[in-house]
């Protein structure tokens, strides 16, 4: 029951803290681009944010290791839905999840996203797993 409650609580707290001193629409816009790019985003991201009312826009600037030409990428995320407001304090007004996204000026298809964004969290449900059992085995 301890390693259970241990496990419960170390995902949650990977959910909801960044672990670094990233913002969580930008981890999630770096997560899901390097899905639809097969490819890992670098370190040097260059991360910007700007809320416009109802959107927050997330842009990301990188070169990839094999490629000399920089990777543009707009993570557009609408204002949550009303009755969402409880969660406000914790994980800030706007959707965990971009509603739109733009990779060097082409329109992430809609059904492309869905598909990156069950992927991306599929990873991070099993490293958050992973991660959890080499904390446990290490007790």
């Amino acid at each position: 029951m301890r390693k259970l409650i241990i496990v419960s609580s170390f995902c949650f707290l990977l959910s909801a803290c960044t672990g670094d001193d990233l913002d969580t629409p930008i981890k999630t816009c770096k997560a899901i681009t390097a899905v639809l790019i097969h490819a890992q985003v670098p370190e040097t991201v260059k991360a910007t944010q700007k809320e416009t009312g109802d959107v927050q826009v997330t842009t990301l600037d990188f070169n990839l290791s094999d490629e000399k030409e920089t990777v543009n990428v707009v993570c557009s995320y609408k204002l949550a839905e009303v009755g969402q407001e409880a969660s406000e304090d914790l994980f800030g007004k706007y959707e965990r999840v971009p509603s739109k996204m733009v990779i060097n000026g082409n329109n992430v298809v809609q059904k492309d996203l869905m598909r990156a964004i069950n992927t991306a969290t599929l990873q991070a449900g099993k490293k958050a797993l992973k991660d959890a059992n080499n904390y446990l085995q290490k007790q």
